[in-house]
This record gives structure tokens, sequence and C-alpha cells, in this order.
């Protein structure tokens, strides 16, 4: 069945999007913390000097960003590449190739891992920005990772309470949320309400 075409939505500079993808089958992408821990430096090495990251989490079987693509200086991409969707495209699948062989190495194992294409979505709007935001911070509750939103360290409500390094673009997410108390408080209250932002962004 053909992809509906609002999870392809092309990457382009200054737009904030939804990015997600899951193991194909039943593998898993993650099982250990040394793999979580790997997949998050790769990113910051293909991915952090174009994009803005704003969220992030990873579950064993998925992960989802949230993001902003930054202006790119077209020396950087061309002529190897048509676009700066094309570029961004390719640099997730770079991602994508060295955790698959990083993976396959260490169990010894062989094939693909990840499922393809991977999904983007368009995300616009005060209102959609702070619901993206409370979708990838409750994720791991959901799928009964735990019961409190504190309890997974590989997701970016970390980088949010803990003032260390970080991929995570803060400032203009506080500023989203008239600062860093209520960004905290609007989290906390999201807890009954995961469903309803899930579905009403599908």
């Amino acid at each position: 069945m053909p992809i509906n075409l609002k999870y392809q939505a092309p990457l382009e500079e200054g737009k904030c999007y939804h990015i997600f993808n899951r193991a194909h089958s039943k593998l898993r992408l993650f099982d250990h913390d040394a793999q979580y821990a790997r997949f998050l430096q790769k990113t910051e090495e293909y991915l952090t000097e174009y994009l803005d990251f704003y969220a992030y989490t990873l579950i064993p079987n998925h992960f989802h960003f949230f993001i902003k693509v930054r202006e790119i200086d077209e020396k950087i991409y061309r002529p190897d590449y048509i676009s700066v969707d094309h570029f961004i495209t390719e640099q997730l699948r770079s991602l994508f190739i060295s955790h698959t062989a990083w993976t396959n190495k260490k169990y010894e194992v062989h094939g693909g891992l990840f499922s393809r294409p991977f999904r983007s979505v368009e995300v616009e709007g005060l209102d959609y920005y702070k619901r993206m935001m409370f979708y990838i911070h409750w994720n791991h509750v959901h799928h009964g990772m735990s019961a409190d939103i504190h309890d997974h360290k590989f997701s970016s409500y970390h980088d949010y309470l803990y003032d260390v390094p970080s991929m995570i673009i803060k400032d203009p997410v506080f500023d989203w949320f008239g600062g860093k108390y209520n960004f905290f408080e609007e989290h906390k209250n999201q807890k009954d309400n995961y469903l309803s932002f899930k579905y009403s962004m599908e």
C-alpha cells in the first residue's frame, strides 16, 4: 500500500518536521545502552550541523525526532544533491546505514534494520509544536516502558531537566511555553491526555 503523502513531506529550509522510523518486521533498533548512546552520537555527527533538534526519543523498535531544517549553503550539497531535501535524506540514510552496520557486526547478523522510507511530517503552528513535544516526551510511557516521564534516559526530556551539553536547542522551546517553569508544568499536566494529542496528529 502506498504511503500517505502526509508522511513524506519534503524537507525545506526554515520548516519544522516530525521525523520518525522503526525497525522492520519484529526487529529492534536498540537493545542496550551502548546502542542508544551510539545512535545519538551518530545523530549529532550526521545531522546537527544542518538541523536544529527540539525533541527526540529512542524506543527499542523506533525513534522520533522533532527538528527544524537550518539554512544550508548550496556549496555544501551541490552538485552531488539536487535539493536540501535530497541532501538531508541522504544524511539520514547514512545514519541508518551506520547504525545497521554497527549492530550487524556486534551481533554477527546480516540484513537491513530500518523500515524504508522514513516518515517526515511538517509541523506548523505553536499549538502543534507543543503537542509534538508532549507526544515525543510521553512516548515511552505510552509504550509501557515506564510509568513516568522522567524514567527514560534516552529522551530529550532529560536534556531539558539537566544543564549539560546537548544537541537540543532549548531556548526557542522554552519560549513556546512561556518559560522553563511552564514547560515542565504543562508536560506534567499532559499525562492523562496522551491519547488525545496522539490522535490529533494522525
